[in-house]
């Protein structure tokens, strides 16, 4: 496992596309999430209309809102990106052919394996320092420049919201990872995690949130559950936006730890039995 994981942290270092990734992830979490949000607000076009004055609601970028707007935006374009990563990780094996390779080494399949996910393991806690790291780096030179006042959320806020936010990230990178080995094919995995997000997830999960009988259904959601936990850390102001949750945040944890065990397992179960020499 040991020698899998080098080799999976080598590839991973030298693929481009994940730099991508990564870049554009910080790219839309610091500019749309803080700066134009900053811009905007501090000066708001003349038919600005909102039940809270932009004064206020300049205030989510500030540190006191720290958490809570970093995994705002973590249950959509975040949840993409790490399902992409993903599924480059494992599909991309077979695309290249280079899974036969591998596997005539001396790591069996699940060392393998094993060493693919402690890498994914490994970006994600990464990618989640750099992005609360950043985004606390923002809002400071922000609230500077704004010459407010601002505290800082406490320690145990911040611990549970970088947990919060590893989670998140870690679920999305294990669906595609899974998806890869399941559909061996690169378009396949990253096209089948965006349509269920974006469609499923995003598109029916809003237009039937009230829906009886469908509601139901959608607290098992993975994306409702990350909601739910995101919810729990409060904006210091009523945000107009905000809906109503359809699970706790306790079950939210629950539920994505479940999904986490549920995919890394059943991706060891197949990459382990099904043959890789077919198409």
């Amino acid at each position: 496992m040991i020698a899998s994981l080098r080799a999976e942290t080598l590839k991973a270092r030298k693929r481009w596309a994940n730099w991508i990734l990564f870049g554009v992830l910080m790219l839309i979490l610091l500019l749309f999430g803080y700066i134009l949000t900053y811009v905007i607000l501090k000066h708001p076009p003349a038919n600005f209309r909102s039940p809270v004055p932009a004064g206020v609601l300049i205030r989510a970028v500030f540190p006191e809102n720290l958490v809570a707007n970093v995994l705002s935006p973590m249950t959509s374009i975040g949840a993409a990106i790490m399902i992409i990563l993903g599924g480059l990780s494992t599909a991309s094996e077979y695309g290249w052919l280079t899974v036969q390779t591998i596997l005539i080494q001396k790591p069996g399949r699940i060392a393998v394996l094993l060493g693919k996910l402690a890498n994914l393991a490994i970006i994600t806690f990464l990618v989640s320092v750099t992005a609360l790291a950043s985004a606390a780096l923002a809002s400071y030179v922000l609230v500077s420049i704004d010459g407010s006042s601002s505290a800082w959320p406490s320690t145990s806020t911040l611990l549970k919201g970088f947990g919060a936010l590893w989670l998140e990230l870690a679920v999305w990178t294990a669906f595609g990872m899974f998806l890869g080995i399941a559909f061996r094919s690169t378009a396949a995995a990253i096209g089948g995690g965006l349509i269920y997000l974006f469609v499923l997830e995003a598109l029916i999960a809003q237009l039937l949130h009230d829906t009886p009988g469908i509601k139901e259904f959608l607290k098992f959601l993975p994306g409702v559950n990350a909601g739910a936990i995101n919810a729990s850390f409060r904006l210091t102001f009523r945000s107009p936006n905000a809906i109503t949750q359809l699970v706790d945040a306790t079950r939210g944890w629950i539920t994505l730890l479940i999904y986490l065990v549920f995919f890394t397992i059943t991706a060891l179960v197949i990459f382990q039995d099904r043959d890789v020499g077919g198409s």
